[in-house]
């Protein structure tokens, strides 16, 4: 939380709206891009224009602070993917109004106690779209091809997951794809969330609006300015730090590509609609509490009819509730992190929000707080518990195991970047979205009982358990 506030008061001091706002971030891109031939397509660009344009933008990305930067990275290369949470409550939709805290949850799915120990995500076939012609059973028939909707939705999905897609990198195969539907995924894509995509001779590009806490793997503002040089041939690959490497070697980036990052122009500003949808369709949870007035009262008034436009182009389904909106992929692959997921982190993590759910849950209210305070010790404590209770017979890392500092800060860290807790100076918001994860709502959730949690009080004839909420 604190790196997304720092990039938005960067976004707010050169005139943007708030969190993630592309006025603020568009103009920083803006400035660090040349003002002539900027309309010039990317492959008639001058290598000498290109070039400068990459030394004009390293010399912003050297100076800037790390937020900054980070900020500065999205507008420039919107190279992130979507995030989404994973797991659907296999109950009934709620009324509407129902609250996070008391909803239908995905508990049993999802807690690491119904894994094998070797459980690992894997990809699944994406469900049978409607309007798709079932594919022949006999062993000479050939397969059908989808209509064409469900090749838009598999190309849009793809660009989501994936916004830069070059004809020799790990996603080529789907370059075709997307060419076949280019003009119809230009428009729906520049009509709901006022993307750019562009086209070249070996590469597909979904040019994606700022969005704080989302850099780029392994760089730093000076990690950015070496990117810049090496898209532009300024500096040699091999010279660059390991991390540009590794992104040049996932990216492939054509020249026709290498001129599109580095000169195109920013995308135009987002009004409260297109903010919206761009958090809904980039960010695992949207809650009203975060958003601006205007988009709150959007939000509120059309929940439904944003929710619908993106189960059209991209599949995603909508939890709709009094806290906000969170779009969730029934194949659970559109997203860059996996939460519920394998390994230790996200199994310590959605452990660690099950039980602060249990300890924590606003109840005796109608309308309970989108956030409420953790006590500091009760994560220590509740941390402690869970990994005497599942870290040796689940295999859990050694390192973590053996440092539950680090443990610690690595489980909050996903749990902020899921949508599922945010910091508060020195301690911590459990986020109402986190109770999907945990048991339904008892009349009063039991105390915590392992070695490390602190005991409970007993409250006071006729009182009920004092909570903080936010």
């Amino acid at each position: 939380m604190e790196r997304q506030r720092a990039a938005v008061e960067v976004a707010a001091a050169a005139g943007g709206s708030g969190t993630g706002r592309t006025g603020g971030a568009g103009r920083l891109a803006d400035q660090a891009r040349p003002r002539t031939r900027s309309q010039a397509r990317p492959q008639d660009r001058p290598g000498a224009e290109v070039v400068a344009a990459a030394e004009e933008l390293a010399a912003r990305f050297a100076a800037a602070e790390p937020a900054e930067a980070d900020l500065l990275a999205s507008a420039v290369f919107g190279a992130y993917g979507a995030r989404h949470l994973g797991g659907a409550p296999r109950q009934a939709e709620p009324a509407p109004g129902t609250s996070w805290w008391h909803g239908p949850t995905v508990h049993h799915s999802t807690s690491p106690l119904f894994r094998p120990l070797g459980y690992r995500r894997i990809r699944r076939e994406a469900p049978v779209q409607a309007g798709t012609r079932p594919t022949g059973g006999g062993r000479h028939r050939k397969p059908e091809r989808p209509d064409a909707a469900g090749e838009v939705r598999t190309a849009a999905r793809l660009l989501m997951a994936h916004p830069l897609v070059t004809a020799d990198g790990p996603h080529g195969a789907g370059l075709a794809l997307i060419r076949r539907h280019a003009e119809v995924l230009a428009e729906r894509f520049r009509a709901l969330l006022g993307y750019r995509l562009t086209l070249g001779p070996a590469h597909a590009r979904l040019h994606k609006g700022p969005l704080p806490g989302r850099p780029l793997p392994g760089l730093d503002p000076a990690g950015y300015a070496a990117l810049a040089r090496a898209l532009a041939g300024a500096v040699p690959p091999a010279a660059a730090p390991p991390a540009v490497r590794a992104l040049l070697d996932d990216w492939r980036p054509p020249a026709a590509l290498a001129a599109d990052l580095l000169t195109a122009p920013p995308l135009p500003a987002a009004g409260p609609e297109v903010t919206v949808r761009r958090l809904l369709a980039e960010t695992p949870v949207v809650l009203h509490h975060d958003l601006a007035p205007a988009e709150r009262a959007h939000l509120l008034a059309a929940a439904p009819a944003e929710t619908e436009r993106f189960a059209e182009l991209l599949g995603l389904t909508a939890e709709i509730r009094a806290e906000g909106v969170a779009l969730l992929d029934p194949a659970d692959e559109l997203t860059d992190l996996a939460l519920p997921g394998p390994g230790t982190l996200a199994q310590a993590a959605l452990l660690l929000a099950e039980r602060l759910v249990e300890d924590l849950r606003p109840v005796g209210t109608d309308t309970p707080p989108p956030a409420v305070l953790v006590p500091d010790a009760l994560i220590d404590g509740t941390l402690g518990d869970i990994t005497d209770d599942y870290g040796m017979s689940a295999g859990w890392d050694a390192g973590y195991l053996a440092d539950l500092a680090a443990f610690r800060r690595d489980a909050l860290d996903l749990l902020h970047r899921m949508g599922l807790a945010a910091p508060a100076g020195r301690t911590w918001l459990l986020r109402a979205p986190a109770a999907r994860y945990a048991p339904r709502a008892e009349p009063e959730p039991p105390a915590g009982s392992g070695r490390h949690s602190r005991p409970a009080t007993v409250p006071a004839p006729g009182r009920e358990r004092d909570r903080q909420g936010v």
